[in-house]
């Protein structure tokens, strides 16, 4: 089992640094789009090869996860686009609240707080039941100690990007909520 997270780490470092790279202002980023999408697909091959070995996938399963993961990875990503956009403008809100620079504050709007609030709640119910239907269509295709095994393995290389993110040197500490 050790050598296994040895191959894992060794294959997915490289990759895991680019993925942490995403937190950058866009700005920062747009020369780096391609670069950035190369790393990315070798991520995804890389993390596809440790799947297939450490849970004991077919090449049928491999393909089956691949499409499902895609179509779900992309309800994930726009479940996640909307909830950075709702979470900003909470904090552009509450900082018009208190300007520490002295100059005149204005009272945050009520009726915005209220409504973004509220649908980050309703997005947060909507990753779960997304969660659950990813699960139900991997039960289609792999047995449940797969299913769990995979799952360890997601919530592994999330820690692991979580980690990189937070030990970049050029990191943005994470807002407090």
């Amino acid at each position: 089992m050790a050598w296994l997270r040895r191959l894992l780490i060794a294959l997915m470092v490289p990759c895991l640094a680019s993925v942490a790279d995403g937190q950058r202002p866009l700005g920062e980023r747009r020369g780096e789009a391609p670069r950035r999408a190369q790393m990315e697909r070798q991520f995804q091959r890389n993390l596809w090869q440790i799947a297939q070995h450490q849970i004991g996938l077919t090449d049928e399963q491999m393909t089956r996860l691949q499409q499902t993961s895609r179509r779900f990875d992309e309800r994930r990503r726009a479940l996640a686009v909307e909830e950075r956009t709702l979470r900003a403008t909470l904090r552009q809100e509450l900082s018009s609240e208190a300007q520490s620079d002295g100059s005149a504050a204005r009272n945050a709007d009520q009726a915005v707080v209220a409504r973004a609030l509220d649908r980050v709640h309703e997005l947060q119910r909507e990753r779960v039941d997304l969660q659950i239907e990813e699960q139900r269509a991997f039960a289609a295709f792999m047995s449940p100690v797969q299913r769990a095994r995979y799952a360890a393995l997601q919530e592994h290389v999330r820690r692991r990007v979580e980690a990189l993110r937070r030990d970049r040197p050029d990191s943005v500490p994470p807002r407090r909520r």
